[in-house]
């Protein structure tokens, strides 16, 4: 690489638009001294450039024709797999630009190349003028921009059954910066939005409709089954906004708590088991999914005897540990931590001191 090439394609050679010359001080940053052996493919062309590559191709034909480049040795690129081969060009700068000829003679000798003559390398002709537009020079033909607008003949631009004062804005005549006339004024100004104060709470004022968990107090759509396990969910989501659920993770769960209400589990416990706890700080799943996941874990155990009478007492007491919303209490016998399900409700024994009594 030399920097002789580069400066004559970004200063004196006779290219006709900015592509052209990008092209050429490309093909320049990879040749030698003497302007030879420049062979960037047409993709590293088109990158550096910005051009398209079919672009690249076309303007390379062009100032092939003019004489700018021509091919080169191909052997120079030998080392390139034939596949990805580019074609190599020699940038024909001319003889009488270089400011010193011997110093590049001299290394075209070290290199085995005849040195350049003004024959090999004569003086290029000037670019040819750019090609200019065909409608350059004529006036555009103006077009409606929309509803008001005023044509230089003074007529005004309406849409069929329209007044002129549905919209837009017109500029009375004369009227400074200093007069209270001239500027746009709108006849019509278009209605703003009013703000709405749209309820959030997911339980309407009527406290008797059932809603879906969404922000408009919609009642329940009518494909999801009503069930007393989706009632109880409602219930529980009028109490606490937090735990209601909507959709189908709401028709899922309700099937889900059904069937437990119908094993024995009371509404008490239910409710206890949901939305005994607060929900996480921070949630990273949906209250479905945490709601579904109590509703697992409280089914690990025996289903509780049909009581109404709610499960908390104040002489129970919790165990320590992560509460699953069962009560728990300390067995009569040994001392051991129970869960007060079933029979361990009826006579306050654990498992292992009941078989044990039963065997006595």
């Amino acid at each position: 690489m030399s920097l002789l090439p580069i400066l004559w394609a970004l200063k004196t050679a006779p290219v006709v638009d900015a592509e052209e010359r990008a092209i050429l001080v490309t093909l320049a940053e990879s040749a030698w001294s003497d302007g030879t052996d420049a062979f960037p493919s047409k993709k590293t062309i088109a990158d550096i450039a910005k051009i398209d590559p079919k672009t690249v191709q076309r303007r390379l034909r062009t100032l092939a024709a003019r004489g700018l480049i021509a091919r080169g040795n191909q052997a120079a690129a030998a080392y390139i797999p034939e596949h990805f081969r580019p074609t190599v060009y020699d940038l024909m700068i001319p003889y009488s630009w270089f400011p010193d000829i011997a110093q590049v003679n001299d290394e075209r000798k070290g290199k085995g190349k005849p040195p350049l003559t003004p024959a090999d390398r004569p003086d290029l002709s000037d670019a040819p003028p750019r090609k200019q537009r065909a409608d350059k020079g004529k006036p555009r033909k103006k077009r409606p921009t929309g509803e008001g607008t005023t044509s230089p003949q003074g007529e005004d631009f309406k849409s069929p059954g329209q007044t002129g004062q549905e919209g837009g804005s017109t500029s009375p005549g004369g009227g400074d910066y200093k007069s209270q006339r001239g500027g746009l004024e709108d006849p019509q100004p278009s209605p703003t939005n009013p703000r709405r104060n749209t309820p959030r709470p997911s339980v309407p004022a009527d406290s008797t409709a059932a809603v879906d968990g969404g922000t408009d107090g919609a009642k329940v759509p009518s494909q999801i089954s009503r069930n007393p396990g989706v009632d109880l969910l409602l219930a529980i989501g009028n109490e606490k906004p937090e735990f209601l659920l909507t959709g189908k993770t709401l028709a899922d769960q309700g099937l889900a708590v059904a069937g437990m209400l119908l094993e024995g589990w009371t509404p008490e416990q239910l409710r206890q088991v949901i939305a005994g706890r607060p929900l996480p700080d921070q949630i990273t799943t949906t209250v479905g999914a945490i709601v579904s996941a109590r509703l697992k874990q409280a089914l690990t155990g025996p289903a509780p005897s049909n009581v109404s009478a709610p499960l908390t007492t104040p002489a129970t007491k919790a165990p320590e540990g992560p509460p699953d919303g069962i009560p728990r209490s300390k067995c009569d016998e040994c001392g051991a931590n129970i869960r007060l399900v079933g029979k361990a409700l009826e006579d306050g024994l654990c498992l292992p001191c009941r078989k044990e009594l039963a065997a006595v």
